[in-house]
């Protein structure tokens, strides 16, 4: 691996990912090389700038907070993108969202072939229910022996997009204070820590 003399703070939360066993060494020296030129992260916007980095070295998904072309249609990316993470030990199938728009809606799916619903509220088709992502997201953890859940990133502002840390409690914690990145650290049940 590259030596951490003389990297930038994008290049030293890859390596760092790596130590925590959340990358591969192969990942984390592309990632580096990758983020080679991206300078310094501005301090007023240090997560929404790191987040780049955990999307690259493919950590956390993304909850788009503005406009989506079809509701549905980023409710799936979000799993797809939850699935892929995992690594193939979830798989979200039939998932259909049903009701009229402007009013309460619900989100249906199966994860391994056991039927789960998210409430939705949204006025218009062209947009995500950030709070039914951030409640039900621990409908798509590893579960068994993997003791990874996804931890919040919120976004800052009204049309922010919020990102979902796959990591353990101990790891997400970790970036939290050596990065200063505003994670949400949920615990090993999937809940945040102060709801336990």
């Amino acid at each position: 691996m590259v030596e951490d003399t003389g990297l930038n703070t994008y290049q030293r939360l890859a390596v760092r990912l790596h130590e925590l066993g959340m990358i591969t060494r192969q990942k984390a020296d592309e990632s580096v090389a990758d983020t080679a030129d991206w300078g310094e992260p501005h301090p007023k916007r240090l997560t929404e700038e790191l987040t780049g980095v955990l999307e690259l070295c493919d950590v956390a998904l993304q909850a788009h907070g503005e406009d989506v072309d079809f509701a549905q249609d980023a409710y799936e990316g979000i799993f797809e993108d939850a699935e892929r993470m995992i690594g193939g030990t979830v798989a979200v199938t039939d998932v259909e969202l049903v009701g009229e728009i402007g009013s309460s809606r619900d989100l249906g799916f199966k994860v391994n072939g056991e039927a789960k619903s998210w409430r939705i509220e949204q006025e218009s088709d062209d947009y995500l229910d950030l709070g039914a992502v951030e409640q039900g997201i621990s409908d798509l953890v590893p579960g068994g022996d993997d003791p990874r859940v996804f931890h919040c990133v919120p976004g800052e502002g009204g049309c922010a997009d919020d990102y979902y840390l796959l990591a353990t409690p101990a790891q997400a914690a970790a970036l939290r204070d050596e990065f200063d990145l505003r994670v949400e650290v949920r615990g090993a049940d999937g809940l945040p820590r102060h709801e336990r």
